[in-house]
């Protein structure tokens, strides 16, 4: 299988009052086409800022990207101007962002805003984007699609919302969909609604994803493959099967330990036992971090973590991860 992303120690860094902050510091991954790859770790690991600087989307002011390269189809996108890229966002890599009501344009309707941007990528007429617009919302089973298209924003509930994002995004069927957080803000029946639909969608336009989050079983029910992201780098890769059968760094074990389970026959016996948190706090990307990221918060670590940097290291077939301490690690598991 062909890859259609392949991004390869990617940095990126924003220049603050308080110091330079390695929001993304060396991230390497590939995506190959009609996969779905997830992205998962705290609020702040630098999932999202990952996203943004593969669409070079990161406000110039403030940030930039300083190492790495970003491959899509075998074009370096670091390289093109910014009117080529503009043909490459919304067309052939879409996002869908967290949070709909703040990335939907409050004074344009559904259907304008669906079909201004099949305009721009494929030179159709007004009246026929339109046309694709109402055909989008069907195929994100928006019901009464003719008129919710002369419908704005905030008259459509957050499912809703959501599904219009999606059908801008996928309304000139692009290669690649980064999804970042796309069911955050929703309850969990309209989620599964939701995932449903993008995995349906993937099937009919065979469209490789990037699914952002930090919901472990988001990831388990859509992905094949997973990263694992902890204060801008990359400290565990594996097929999903893997990553839940056996997960090697002490971080990803620490988020399968703080996941609510629903164990039945625990309950009955009086046993189930109580959400495990990850001690300390995610350390400031502000300031250089000598050794392994992790160590502070880690019971494994030694002082090799904390003086330097593991590698990343492939285990098995197509698991990869970046610890001192692996063979202590499975031991205790």
């Amino acid at each position: 299988m062909t890859n259609i992303l392949e991004v390869r120690d990617l940095a990126t860094h924003f220049f603050t009052l308080d110091g330079v902050v390695r929001a993304v510091d060396g991230v390497s991954f590939d995506l190959a086409r009609g996969e779905t790859l997830g992205i998962v770790g705290e609020s702040g690991c630098g999932k999202s800022v990952t996203a943004l600087s593969i669409l070079r989307l990161i406000p110039p002011e403030t940030s930039r990207i300083v190492g790495g390269s970003v491959r899509f189809d075998g074009r370096d996108l670091a390289a093109l101007s910014e009117a080529e890229m503009r043909t490459i966002r919304g067309h052939h890599i879409a996002m869908i962002f967290q949070e709909p009501m703040t990335s939907l344009n409050p004074v344009l309707t559904i259907g304008t805003q669906i079909a201004e941007n099949v305009v721009r990528h494929t030179g159709v007429p007004w009246r026929a984007a339109l046309e694709r617009a109402r055909e989008m919302l069907d195929l994100v089973k928006i019901a009464d699609a003719r008129r919710r298209i002369d419908e704005y924003p905030h008259q459509l509930s957050g499912g809703m919302r959501q599904r219009a994002m999606i059908a801008i995004a996928l309304s000139c069927n692009p290669q690649v969909l980064i999804a970042d957080e796309p069911t955050t803000a929703l309850d969990v029946t309209i989620q599964a609604q939701i995932l449903d639909l993008m995995l349906e969608l993937k099937e009919k336009l065979d469209t490789a994803i990037v699914m952002i989050t930090h919901d472990l079983g988001v990831i388990a029910e859509t992905t094949q493959r997973v990263v694992v992201m902890y204060a801008g780098r990359k400290v565990e890769e594996a097929p999903v099967e893997a990553l839940f059968a056996q997960p090697t760094h002490p971080y990803t074990r620490g988020l399968m330990r703080a996941v609510p389970r629903l164990d039945a026959e625990a309950e009955i016996a009086g046993r189930r036992p109580r959400l495990q948190e990850i001690p300390g706090i995610v350390p400031a990307l502000n300031r250089p971090i000598a050794g392994c990221a992790f160590a502070p918060r880690c019971t494994f670590a030694t002082e090799r973590c904390r003086a330097e940097a593991p590698p990343l290291v492939t285990t098995s077939a197509g698991h990869a991860v970046a610890c001192w301490e692996t063979a202590r690690v499975l031991e205790a598991a």
